[in-house]
């Protein structure tokens, strides 16, 4: 009797642990993501679905104000923000600082020079995003620093499409340095400017007190590993 319920005891130890291997797989699982832009991760999300290829992405554009609120939800995972997300229960980690340019189109009156001003632009048409995106908040606040107020002309929900409006000759911008990289493919000219904090950080945000599945802590550790190699 006791053989007996010893050997039942270890043939269901065996199918438990079976059963749990098979639920439990590394490249399995799923993970949603936000960001302002997806743009910026076109890359990442590439290497990291060819070496997870069983990992299920949900991908989402969102301002800062509402990828707050996606966390907070539990909508998301993880947030790629290149401004704050404020709150005591969230956790940032920078992925990318950066620095900023002003995008002219080609043939500018600017476009020979190396270096401007912010007075240089102040009277130009100005391409940006609507309020809520990182490229409208660095906008407002480095012309506010500098009392002068740019002429918005044109406001997009995508801030990966403000290169592209300025080399269409809509105006001029800000766009980050990562804009130069040949995969954006943005064909503007791009010029220093002489204003203090004129940079961008990529940050990764998630909720301190959220479950981490392993799913979304391979792709936090992959995206950590993917900005240091660029």
């Amino acid at each position: 009797m006791s053989n007996g319920s010893s050997r039942s005891s270890r043939g269901s130890g065996s199918a438990s642990s079976s059963s749990w291997r098979t639920r439990w797989k590394p490249d399995r699982g799923h993970v949603a993501v936000a960001a302002e832009t997806l743009l910026t991760l076109t890359g990442l999300l590439t290497g990291f679905r060819a070496e997870h290829p069983g990992v299920d992405i949900r991908l989402y554009q969102s301002s800062a104000p509402a990828m707050a609120e996606q966390l907070r939800a539990g909508e998301v995972d993880l947030c790629f923000a290149s401004q704050p997300l404020p709150g005591p229960d969230l956790r940032t980690a920078e992925l990318l600082r950066e620095e900023v340019l002003l995008a002219v189109p080609p043939g500018h009156r600017l476009a020979e020079r190396g270096r401007v001003r912010l007075a240089d632009v102040a009277g130009e048409p100005f391409v940006t995003t609507r309020p809520g995106y990182w490229p409208r908040e660095l906008a407002d606040r480095v012309f506010a620093a500098a009392g002068l107020h740019p002429d918005y002309t044109c406001e997009t929900d995508e801030p990966g499409a403000t290169g592209e409006l300025i080399v269409a000759g809509l105006g001029v911008g800000l766009v980050p340095e990562f804009s130069r990289r040949p995969e954006a493919h943005a064909r503007g000219v791009w010029l220093h400017l002489d204003a203090p904090d004129c940079y961008r950080s990529l940050t990764l945000v998630w909720r301190a007190d959220a479950y981490f599945s392993v799913a979304a802590q391979r792709l936090s550790d992959f995206a950590r590993e993917h900005f240091r190699n660029l």
